[in-house]
């Protein structure tokens, strides 16, 4: 079994255990993320808690490079982690990390859930770093933001490495971590609404569903290629696809009249909101 000491020095020397503590959708999608990616200090080996015999041969035929474990045998392999990414339903969290609780020696946790402060996780290790990320991640195009505890700052570039496959992450203050949760955690599913809307309106006007669906996938994965390389507001790029008397210009009046915009940016902030509580006991 590994001892603090031992688990902080294999950190600092790259030699290090990696267990994936909860499979989920997130915890997953974080998986695959490494897995099929390049970075040093690469995991020595990972280890991937789930919680029946089922789930962790799924897991494993997924995955043939992990370690899976399930059900009384999490708790060795807790023990033998340097580090440990948390992937879990936040509502789970209490019940798995009192079960593994004895295994745990101050290893650094990577906590993937929404609504766990680092206050919250600190009553298991003082090594936490919270991490806000959304389900692209498993197609390597998602995003992340990352707080750090001022204990686990001494891993930041390590932590980094780890999330960075998932496609992007960048480091903020933890006050800033409900609204990440909302814009960065709930913000695919957003996206995905005003995705159908496009697809509804081309398939009212006549195209098929599967051409309108690849139309409209393909306009909102330009347009943020289109923002993110050219650096430019957002309304800028807007105001160069709008005629004169033209459709662009039509159709956005219509949507501003249904309150599209504030509909947006009020579900933005009532998730936000929701984030804020989900930790609290």
């Amino acid at each position: 079994m590994a001892t603090q000491n031992s688990s902080l020095d294999n950190l600092r020397k790259g030699t290090y255990t990696l267990t994936v503590l909860g499979c989920g959708t997130m915890g997953t999608a974080v998986l695959a993320a490494i897995l099929n990616s390049s970075f040093s200090p690469y995991p020595s080996k990972i280890i991937c808690c789930t919680g029946s015999e089922n789930s962790s041969l799924k897991l494993k035929q997924t995955y043939p490079n992990i370690e899976v474990s399930f059900g009384d045998s999490n708790l060795e392999a807790v023990a033998k982690a340097d580090l440990i990414i948390l992937g879990c339903k936040p509502f789970m969290c209490s019940q798995i990390m009192e079960s593994i609780k004895s295994s745990l020696h101050d290893q650094l946790i990577i906590s993937l859930l929404a609504g766990w402060t680092i206050k919250n996780l600190q009553t298991y290790s003082p090594y936490i770093a919270r991490v806000m990320t959304n389900t692209p991640a498993k197609y390597g195009c998602g995003m992340a933001v990352v707080s750090l505890s001022d204990e686990a700052e001494q891993f930041n570039d390590l932590v980094l490495k780890l999330i960075n496959p998932i496609g992007k992450a960048i480091k903020l203050p933890e006050k800033n971590m409900d609204a990440a949760t909302s814009l960065v955690g709930s913000g695919p599913a957003f996206c995905l609404l005003m995705m159908e809307s496009l697809i509804d309106g081309g398939v009212k006007m006549g195209l098929p569903f599967v051409a309108a669906k690849e139309c409209a996938a393909k306009v909102m994965e330009g347009t943020a290629k289109m923002v993110l390389e050219s650096g430019e507001h957002p309304a800028s790029l807007k105001s160069a696809v709008c005629t004169p008397g033209g459709t662009t210009i039509g159709g956005l009046l219509v949507m501003e009249d249904k309150g599209v915009r504030s509909g947006i940016a009020r579900g933005v902030e009532e998730a936000a909101n929701i984030a804020s509580k989900l930790g609290k006991k």
